[in-house]
């Protein structure tokens, strides 16, 4: 969960880092920049919205300066021209807290955007898109909550959510006894996953295996015969099938038709478009 109280210091230092209360060219308009003010922000674009928190932050911020009416709940459909929120205030409050509220939530509601159109390029097979922990430093609670408002599920959101062996784990003990060892050590409440990077490995793995196993940058072809591989061995049958690695929207629907329960996507949230959304405003 994200903590609101966290997010608008967040926010705050945000507004700080663009100078809001020395604004030059505010200061042009002379009495005018206390007149009151609606600003109404806008989807350009069709999308997915996400940062309902982003905008309970800011009406918490400038509680008694503004009136913020948000008019979409998180995971809505946007389409162009359609209302996302409208902003009560002095024309000085609207224009100064203009970009810092659209990088915000035209970063989040690209992220949603990007996860709906992963989730709808595996349809109609069973497998899930997952988020990782490829994030934007600061926001990793906000793009998460975001992926899950574009209909994705999240991998892990920190290292103490589940035993993951990568490669550079096993570049220091055998896979095989690192899977022990987890069964072993870790949480009833865990999963224990391992990364695989070849079928030698894969081989081993499927003896004694853990409860996930993930095929990092394996072709099509060599996802299709791992899948075989891994259901057809007595021992792995029950393993859930992760891959990962390179996916975009054009193979994405391939690789889920290869039978596999999770794909995880690292630009969903590293490499996510903004979501074009634009500021009308005008004096009441």
């Amino acid at each position: 969960m994200i903590n609101l109280t966290e997010l608008m210091h967040s926010i705050s230092q945000e507004l700080e880092v663009d100078r809001v209360n020395d604004d030059v060219t505010v200061r042009l308009l002379g009495d005018k920049k206390n007149k009151p003010c609606r600003a109404i922000l806008l989807s350009k674009e069709n999308g997915v919205f996400s940062g309902e928190q982003v905008i309970a932050a800011f009406s918490g911020l400038l509680d008694g300066l503004a009136k913020i009416e948000s008019k979409v709940r998180e995971g809505d459909r946007l389409s162009p021209g359609q209302e996302i929120l409208k902003i009560s205030a002095t024309s000085e409050l609207c224009l100064t807290t203009e970009r810092t509220l659209i990088n915000y939530l035209s970063h989040l509601s690209g992220v949603a955007t990007l996860t709906r159109q992963f989730v709808e390029a595996v349809k109609p097979h069973h497998t899930q898109i997952l988020a990782t922990r490829k994030t934007v430093p600061g926001l990793r609670g906000l793009q998460l909550q975001a992926v899950v408002a574009g209909g994705g599920r999240i991998h892990r959101r920190s290292l103490s959510d589940g035993i993951l062996i990568k490669e550079n784990h096993q570049a220091f003990a055998e896979p095989v006894s690192l899977i022990e060892r987890a069964k072993q050590e870790r949480s009833p409440l865990h999963r224990v996953e391992i990364e695989i990077q070849d079928f030698e490995t894969l081989e081993k793995v499927i003896q004694n295996p853990p409860d996930v196993i993930m095929l990092d940058n394996f072709s099509e072809s060599d996802v299709s015969l791992a899948v075989k591989k891994i259901k057809t061995n007595p021992e792995s049958a029950s393993c859930l099938i992760e891959v990962s690695g390179g996916m975009t929207l054009e193979k994405v629907g391939s690789i889920a038709g290869c039978g596999v329960d999770y794909i995880s996507v690292g630009m969903i949230t590293h490499s996510a478009p903004a979501l074009n959304m634009s500021m009308d405003l005008k004096f009441v």
